[in-house]
């Protein structure tokens, strides 16, 4: 790491102009299909390099100040911190609304408008519980003192961090990568794989990717290790719990998904009536992607007839699911890419 770059301030917090002069890069990187090699186009394709040096400084705890005065700017420090550990937060102070409605009486005045906490993960020390299906589960929690809290200073309108950055454990081993949680770009890409639809199956063979297991030595580490089927049951008990029908009404309902779908980028064509015209059609932007890098040859159409049983539409009229696919360039089978129900049954 380059020495920090810093500019004189008061109270002893060193402004630091650029925050990756102190907050180490990520060990985790993404490694790029070679030209020839087969791979799917949503498999995991990230590695660890182990062996890094710790980030050291010349004071523990190490003061500095940060460029900013928001929480959304200080979020944004504690995000690129936890890039490479992940953080827990033990404490936020209260609002900056809150502090201001105190501000005004007498007594000593707040210091600061708000202050985050965090600390390593593998602070404290496991306690066992009996009888525990995990009881050979090997804990991260070693005792670590190494925290950090970052606040904005209202004197001086600054964001002041406070580094306690000694650990007790080697941060970047292959030990502490195996018992301790994956890298937050690991777990966001095993919750885009759940809230696709797929199963542990689909998604332990998606991290199976051999030119990215083929890169396994002393120093490189595949990320696959961080997708369990633990985790992955947890997220499919919890994050597919919102109801598919939002209204009574079911056409009232389409609409709310409709608002839905648009607010996270999806593409959609629709006409909700309760006539022959009922068209209901909707693209997810992962879908657009592959149908524009892989659609130019071949597109195809498959009927599902009688796919709605309850009739929503007024006499008895009935609903028909059209998938439109293409040729999937890694398994060469049909790759779906936009669904449409319509209360037509013409193809």
């Amino acid at each position: 790491m380059a020495p920090a770059t810093i500019t004189p301030s008061a109270f002893g917090y060193p402004l630091v102009q650029d925050i990756y002069e102190v907050v180490p890069r990520p060990h985790t990187q993404e490694i790029t299909a070679a030209v020839g090699v087969s791979s799917a186009p949503n498999s995991l394709r990230l590695v660890r390099n182990l062996g890094g040096a710790s980030p050291t400084f010349p004071t523990h705890p190490y003061l500095f100040t940060i460029p900013g005065h928001s929480k959304s700017e200080a979020e944004e420090f504690v995000k690129a911190m936890t890039a490479t550990v992940r953080w827990t937060l033990q404490r936020r102070t209260p609002s900056s609304t809150q502090k201001s409605t105190r501000s005004h009486g007498s007594g000593r005045h707040p210091e600061a408008y708000f202050k985050l906490e965090y600390q390593c993960p593998c602070s404290g020390f496991c306690k066992g519980t009996p009888n525990s299906r995990k009881k050979n589960h090997v804990s991260a929690r070693c005792g670590c003192k190494a925290r950090f809290s970052i606040t904005h200073h209202i004197q001086s309108n600054t964001l002041r961090v406070t580094w306690h950055w000694q650990h007790n454990h080697n941060l970047n081993s292959h030990h502490q990568m195996l018992i301790t949680r994956p890298p937050l770009v690991v777990d966001q890409w095993v919750k885009d794989r759940v809230d696709s639809g797929l199963a542990w199956k689909e998604i332990y063979d998606l991290t199976q990717v051999d030119d990215v297991w083929d890169l396994r030595s002393s120093t490189v580490k595949p990320e696959a290790h961080g997708v369990t089927y633990d985790r992955v049951r947890y997220l499919i008990q919890t994050r597919r719990t919102i109801p598919s029908q939002l209204n009574r009404d079911p056409l009232q309902s389409l609409s709310m998904w409709h608002v839905n779908l648009i607010s996270r980028n999806w593409n959609t064509h629709v006409n909700i009536v309760d006539s022959s015209d009922f068209v209901f059609a909707f693209q997810s932007p992962w879908q657009k992607q592959m149908l524009i890098e892989h659609g130019r040859s071949m597109l195809m159409l498959d009927a599902t007839h009688n796919t709605v049983n309850n009739y929503f539409l007024s006499n008895g009229k009935k609903v028909y699911l059209y998938t439109f696919l293409i040729r999937d360039p890694i398994v060469g089978k049909g790759l779906p890419i936009a669904w449409a129900f319509t209360a037509s049954a013409a193809e």
